[in-house]
């Protein structure tokens, strides 16, 4: 079906904010009003989880931007914070379930070690790709490409 981004958008916008509880500058940008064919539910939740994950790892004060843009191969979301980075050698394994990079933040934030393998899942299943850059010390930066095949 097609799915309707700026709605989309507004409402992970209202989650990040409530999540953040004003502890973030947190900046939404959309490059183009374009929408995705693909599942509402499972785009939602593969989006929820990187903004969740943005301001739950991202310090107070920190910065998260998610940007919606296309791309020359198709369209993407981009997530990006100021948090504490990932070193490179847990890049390959996020995606796996019930990974940690460190198990005893997962008291600190909450979180089931799900997020990231719904992630790769949804993504999968639309035919996308995802891409993670990070930088310790730096914060990371997450991206879900998806082909031309989805714009709606």
């Amino acid at each position: 079906q097609v799915v309707n981004m700026p709605n989309m958008l507004s409402r992970l916008k209202l989650d990040a904010e409530g999540l953040s509880q004003g502890q973030h500058q947190i900046n939404f940008q959309s490059q183009t009003d374009k929408n995705i064919l693909g599942d509402d539910m499972e785009l939602y939740s593969a989006f929820g989880n990187l903004v969740s994950n943005a301001v739950r790892y991202t310090p107070e004060g920190g910065k998260i931007d998610i940007l919606w843009q296309e791309t020359k191969d198709g369209i993407q979301l981009c997530v990006s914070d100021t948090g504490p980075g990932i070193a490179a050698e847990h890049i390959p394994r996020l995606t796996e379930r019930f990974y940690r990079v460190d198990r005893s933040r997962s008291r600190e934030t909450g979180g089931t070690g799900l997020g990231m393998a719904i992630v790769k899942h949804v993504i999968n299943r639309h035919h996308g790709e995802l891409k993670i850059e990070s930088t310790v010390g730096l914060g990371s930066r997450f991206y879900l490409l998806f082909p031309k095949q989805r714009i709606a």
